[in-house]
């Protein structure tokens, strides 16, 4: 009788693993996030100006409203003063703050009806993955 149960829970145990549980190897990765495609140069307003400014540089991504991520991009203000979001956050040449390499870029987020942007370390995947930067243009 012992015998003829474990014939029956080991049958019984490969059929649920072949129906149910063996991976095929085939991972799908689904991303909700919508994404522009990668620009080189993008025009916007970053400030309440009325004016557009130009973003140039490796790789400028529209992540939605409002909000772009950026590598080794720079910005020229009206006032002169040039931003670099390269592996640091400088403005001028300067280092803005000290901060760990930004490998992934840089997520902006202006248009709050002010001339601030918010400027966040961007993930692998575009996600914001610090705290946010405050910059008046």
């Amino acid at each position: 009788m012992k015998f003829i149960l474990a014939i029956i829970f080991t049958i019984s145990i490969s059929y649920s693993q072949s129906a149910n549980g063996k991976s095929s190897g085939s991972v799908v990765e689904i991303s909700t996030m919508s994404k522009s495609p990668v620009l080189t140069q993008l025009k916007i307003y970053l400030n309440t100006d009325g004016r557009s400014e130009n973003l140039r540089g490796e790789s400028i991504v529209v992540l939605g409203v409002n909000e772009v991520w950026v590598k080794n991009t720079e910005f020229v203000s009206d006032s002169g003063d040039k931003y670099l979001f390269g592996n640091k956050l400088k403005k001028n040449d300067i280092n803005l703050i000290r901060q760990v390499s930004a490998e992934y870029g840089y997520i902006l987020v202006y248009g709050e009806g002010n001339s601030e942007v918010l400027v966040y370390l961007a993930g692998v995947n575009g996600e914001k993955d610090s705290d946010a930067v405050s910059i008046e243009l």
